[in-house]
This record gives C-alpha cells, structure tokens and sequence, in this order.
C-alpha cells in the first residue's frame, strides 16, 4: 500500500527506532532527517491526528519491528529481552564478539540479526553503524562463512525477517553473488519498505541504468522508492539525469524542510558540472545546518574547480571545528592544501581520510589526482585503481588512470581507460577529447575524427573539438568536411573575439577553398580576415593570396 510523504512520520517514527535498536545508526539518523523533512503541522491537534494516521498505516510492520518493550508482539519471555538490551550496550560499546556471544540461541528476529551482525562486525573489525552499504571490503571475513550458512538456511526455510534479509544481502555482495544479492534485498525492502542502508545496498548492486529500470516494478509503492530512484539515478548513473531530477522534485514539494533532499539536488547540478547553481544549494544548506558534515567534501571539490580559495578555506576551517576526524573534514583539508599547490600536505590529509573510512572511494581518487600532479605516476595508478574497486562507476578515476598511463606513453592502456570513463559520462566532452589524443598520438586520423566529433554532442570541450576537427579532415584530405568544421570554428572565434593562430589558420584555409570553388569575392573576404590577424606567417601567405584573388578577379572583369 502507497504511503504518501504527508502520512509517514508514524512509519519514519518507527524506523527510527527500529533501525537504532539494531544497531543502524546511519539508516536511523536518515529516517530522522526524512522525518524533520516532513511540512510542519498546522498544530498540535492536527500533529497528533496525522500522527494516529500515519501509525496506523505503518502498523503491519509493529510485529516483526518487536518495538514493545517488553517483546510482548512476539511473545518473547522478559529475561531474554533483558538479555538483548545487555548485549546491546556492548555492541554500543563496539565489543561486538561479547554482544554475538550474548545472544547464542536467542531465536527472536531483533536478537538473531544483532548477533549476527555483531560477528560481521567484528571480524571485519569496522565501526559500527555504516550501514555497511557501499564498497567491497578487501579484508578477509573469517566469519563470512559462518553467517552465509546459516542466513541461507533460514533464508530458504521463510524465517528471515527484513533486517536479517538485508544482512543476507550484504553477505552475498561480499562474496560476488550481486545476482542472487538484488533479490534477497529487493524482498527486504518489501517487507519492510523504512530501512535506508537496505536502499543502499541495493543501490551498490544494479551495474546499469537498464537494471534500475527493469526492478523498477518490483520495489513498493512508497514515498521510499522514489527516494531510491532518485538517489541511485543521481548518484551512480548521473547520466540520466532527466528522470532522476524528475524523481527529486517530487521529493523536493513532498519533503520542502529535507537537509537531505537538498544535498540531493546540490549533487544534481554537480554531476551536470553546473558549478555556481550546486555551490548555491550548498551554501543554503550549511547555512539551515551547519554541522552536516555528509557530502560536504563534494563542495569542496565545487570550490576547487571554480578556484574559490576564500570560500574553500572557510570551509576547511569551520568543517575541522565541528569534527577533525570526520573523512569528509580530511578530504576537505586536502582540497584546500591542493590548491595552495601543497601537494605533500594534501597527500597526508587523504591519507589520513582513509584511515578512517578505507573504502572512501573519493578518497582515493583525489589521492590519485595528487600523485599525478607529484609526477609520482605508479603511485597514482594504485590510488585509482583502490578507487575503481570501491566504486567502479567512478568516472573520474578511470579517467585518472586513463590520464595517468597517456603520461606514461602507454596509449592503448589509456584508451581502455577513457573508455571505461565515456561509458559512465557518455556526454562528457573531456573524456572523449583525451580519448582522441591518443588516437592522434597512434595516427589513427579517423577514430580520434569519430571521438571529437563524439565530443560535440556533451557540454563540455567543444572548443577544443572544433579547433582540433577541421586540422583532422584537412590532413585526410576530406577538404568539404574541413571548410565546414574551419567555418564553425571561426564562427566561434568570432564570437569570442579571438584573434590567434586558429583564426588566421581557419581563414587562408578558407579562402583557398572558396578560391578553388570559384567564389572570389568570399575567398578575398578570408583571406583579408586572415590579413588583420596577428600571425605573421599567416599574414604574409594573405598577402601572397590577395594578390593571386585580385588578378583573377581583374582577369574575370576583363572576360566580360
């Protein structure tokens, strides 16, 4: 059943509860900034209203959520709650083999997933609270085995509940299962729509645009499936945007007050590269909650790019006073040490980022970005490659790789890598401008014509496109193609009131196809264009065509 945003803060209630109980901190703290997200009430009469209502469509769930105190709805005997809530002040804690040990053979749901994601916790030897959504741990689980087996069987005998189902998942995402992994947690989301790490989690899984389509008709009706659709839409295929930025503004008038909504959209214009839009959002953000630290370190990533030093060191400053140890606060430092050209001290606060958070894969890859700028090239090829194995639909490292190995002279390696990039950001102009350099480095002419010309259909890189096309067909000999991409490229400089190389090149190479197409007076036009511009070289192969276009205009008049 549709449970529409105006009546879920009994259900966001309830998850918030329900997921801290278990230990899932980051998926409570989520469902309590969607619950804050929520319109205000008119007023207390009408809260308490709304919130018997919405308690009474999230309702189905009170049993297997075993929120009572008591454990009443499952009829567990008082002494084994008391047993849950020790176990739970050890997890709390972080002694998480006292917590597993605790709760050996207490068969309710809420003690069987804390025990069992205790060991996971412990033999992963990790902070509590992740949610454990997104990367591939690298560390061996000793006890991955153990939980697998018996998660599956009771997976096959119909006894897992949702929480128990979404450790499942993370299990069979480990051991390289995604298949069988999007089924398990499709089913825990169904069955319990509220727990955003299982969302998540999901998320990690689907390779493609296509497969989000295609469990699309699977997920609930929930306000929490276009939270979903939205998130993963955005944050993994920026590519389609449409249908994620459509997905974001129907959360964006159902949840007007959502930090986290908002953060969404900023990251919207981000990955459109629609910088001063998403350092807007941004700002309106930090200044509704300034200490949200989540995602900051994209900002930070926003004032790099558009050379905002003031801001970025602000930002650095006031990030740091909230919380030092935050990954974010680290990647944020680092930023700001890299545009000061302190390339060492940005390294060490990367470094330092991923100390605490090893599978931070943008961690990595700004460490990458360092390494390549240090000259330090096989060091930067570790870094992107730890970042592509975290999150391989990180773009920017695969072209960092790509980058880094054209350094090298390796271009067919780099090849493969722009590849990998243009097939996340297929209307991205950068990667498919660097993928044509190599080409040209290998005079392979027509494959770099097919890339810029591929070029041409993104935002960015068009300049260069332009300028580089024409040289191409002129030096394949293609002088039609060549005329029509120097007469684009012209137009544009025009615009631009640029007068350089180009210019001049574009013009004498245009009036001597006009010339030889007989149109005299449009080949004298070029080539005096080509006359006021600051080459001298140019200038003089102008003159030498002037005089050439004049006797064959004086020669004409006289035929008539």
């Amino acid at each position: 059943m549709t449970i529409p945003p105006k009546d879920a803060r009994g259900a966001l209630r309830e998850a918030i509860q329900a997921c801290s109980e278990r230990g899932l901190y980051f998926a409570a703290r989520w469902a309590a900034e969607a619950l804050n997200g929520l319109p205000l009430e008119d007023s207390v009469d009408t809260t308490n209203k709304q919130t018997k209502k919405s308690s009474g469509h999230a309702s189905q769930y009170a049993e297997e959520l075993c929120l009572n105190s008591s454990m009443e709805s499952t009829r567990a005997p008082l002494p084994e709650h008391d047993k849950y809530l020790m176990a739970k002040t050890f997890f709390d804690l972080k002694e998480y083999d006292r917590c597993a040990s605790i709760l050996e053979g207490s068969a309710n749901h809420k003690s069987r997933f804390l025990r069992l994601y205790s060991k996971y916790l412990a033999s992963r030897g990790e902070k509590a609270g992740t949610g454990c959504a997104g990367g591939t741990c690298m560390a061996i689980n000793r006890e991955i085995e153990k939980i697998d087996s018996e998660l599956s069987e009771c997976f096959q005998a119909g006894t897992l509940d949702s929480f128990c189902k979404y450790l499942y998942g993370i299990v069979l995402v480990k051991r390289q299962r995604k298949s069988m992994a999007i089924k398990v947690l499709i089913e825990s989301v169904n069955q319990y729509p509220f727990n955003w790490s299982a969302w998540q989690e999901l998320g990690t899984c689907l390779p493609s645009y296509p497969a989000v389509v295609e469990i699309k008709p699977d997920l609930p009706e929930s306000f929490m499936t276009t939270y979903f659709l939205s998130h993963v839409t955005l944050e993994y295929f920026n590519n389609q945007n449409e249908d994620g930025v459509e997905w974001l503004e129907e959360l964006t008038r159902e949840f007007p007050r959502s930090a986290y909504v908002k953060c969404e959209r900023a990251l919207a214009f981000y990955h459109a590269r629609e910088f001063p839009d998403a350092a807007k959002v941004f700002e309106e953000l930090i200044k509704d909650n300034p200490h949200r630290l989540d995602n900051l370190d994209v900002f930070s990533n926003v004032l790099f790019v558009t050379d905002s030093r003031a801001k970025l060191s602000f930002l650095a400053h006031s990030s740091a006073a909230t919380d030092n140890f935050r990954p974010e606060t680290c990647c944020i430092i680092g930023n700001y040490y890299s545009m000061k050209g302190e390339h060492e001290k940005a390294v060490v606060y990367f470094k330092r980022a991923l100390r605490f958070n090893r599978s931070y894969a943008s961690a990595w890859t700004l460490l990458g970005h360092e390494y390549l700028e240090m000259k330090n090239t096989y060091a930067a090829v570790e870094a992107y490659r730890r970042a592509v194995d975290y999150n391989h639909r990180d773009y920017r490292a695969w072209n960092g790789l790509g980058q880094t190995y054209e350094a090298l002279k390796m271009h067919y390696y780099a090849l493969n890598y722009y590849q990998r990039a243009t097939a996340i950001r297929p209307y991205d102009g950068r990667m498919w401008c660097a993928m044509a350099e190599c080409y040209e480095y290998l005079d392979q002419d027509l494959a770099a014509i097919k890339c810029y010309t591929r070029a041409l259909l993104g935002t960015d890189q068009e300049k260069t496109a332009l300028k580089k096309l024409p040289k191409l067909y002129k030096k394949i000999g293609d002088t039609e193609a060549a005329a029509r991409y120097f007469r684009r490229s012209l137009e544009q400089l025009r615009e631009e009131q640029s007068e350089s190389e180009d210019t001049s090149e574009a013009c004498i190479y245009l009036a001597i196809y006009e010339r030889a197409k007989g149109n005299l007076v449009a080949a004298s036009e070029y080539a005096t264009e080509a006359l006021h511009c600051l080459s001298v070289q140019h200038q003089e192969d102008a003159k030498a065509l002037l005089r050439d276009i004049r006797s064959a205009l004086d020669a004409e008049s006289r035929r008539r």
